[in-house]
């Protein structure tokens, strides 16, 4: 199992979800120094205390305090990393502690347990919890993960793909890059259609009427064709672009 732990002024929390499950290997996010706690410097003596004490590999992940979109995609490259590197590990065998740090940071863990599929820990204040288990498991509602429909989810997920590889697109472009690919077969602009509006209908792209392509040089307005859309990610669909084997069925 391996185990990834908010921490703020109180690094305790991070050694007692440790207790619970001896991970395999642990991350801790922290935030930087600042002037009434360096929160930097305390991570580094927690590391080196559970290396010495545990034997527990440990990597320290810098966060922003109030970056929720740091929080979630550090989360889940970590994730993404250690599933590439170890085919056997499952979603299950992740842990997420969200004890510690901000109340933002702990939002946007919370939100990339439940993308990810991971377990989530959270844990109570020892004088309180007097004669209980002081690290809670919180229930993760899951993402469904089988597609019956076989071809169909892949076809979106690799659409949404491109579409992030290509940042701000059209739909002609994106069809030609698609076709040019040949990772989906027998791709029509209809069927593209269909997925793009899968894709608009769970909030993961834009679709805009008109295109910009430069502009002219006699009035210095934008040249908008009219007969194409814009196509871009929200931040919702960067996370399912970049992360597709994590989020499951996006339809």
């Amino acid at each position: 199992m391996i185990q990834i732990a908010l921490v703020g002024e109180t690094p305790q929390v991070v050694e007692e979800g440790i207790r619970k499950n001896v991970p395999e290997k642990l991350f801790i996010l922290h935030t930087k120094n600042e002037s009434l706690y360096k929160f930097q410097d305390e991570a580094k003596k927690l590391k080196r205390k559970i290396v010495s004490e545990y034997q527990i590999p440990t990597e320290l992940v810098m966060v922003g305090a109030y970056d929720t979109n740091d929080v979630i995609n550090k989360i889940l490259k970590i994730i993404a990393k250690e599933r590439k590197q170890s085919k056997s590990l499952e979603r299950s065998d992740f842990a997420i502690n969200i004890t510690g740090g901000t109340k933002a940071m702990v939002a946007a863990a919370s939100t990339a347990s439940y993308m990810a599929g991971s377990r989530l820990y959270y844990v109570l204040n020892p004088e309180q919890a007097r004669g209980t288990d002081i690290v809670l498991e919180l229930p993760v509602p899951s993402i469904p993960r089988n597609d019956s429909r076989g071809n169909t989810t892949k076809t979106t997920s690799i659409v949404l793909q491109f579409i992030g590889k290509l940042g701000k697109t059209n739909n002609s472009l994106l069809l030609h890059k698609l076709q040019d690919s040949r990772k989906i077969t027998k791709l029509t602009p209809q069927k593209l259609y269909y997925h793009l509006q899968k894709l608009e209908a769970n909030n993961l792209i834009t679709i805009t009427r008109g295109w910009v392509h430069g502009t002219n040089p006699r009035t210095g307005q934008p040249r908008i064709n009219r007969t194409l859309n814009t196509i871009k990610l929200t931040v919702q669909g960067e996370y399912y672009a970049e992360f597709p084997d994590l989020v499951g069925n996006i339809v």
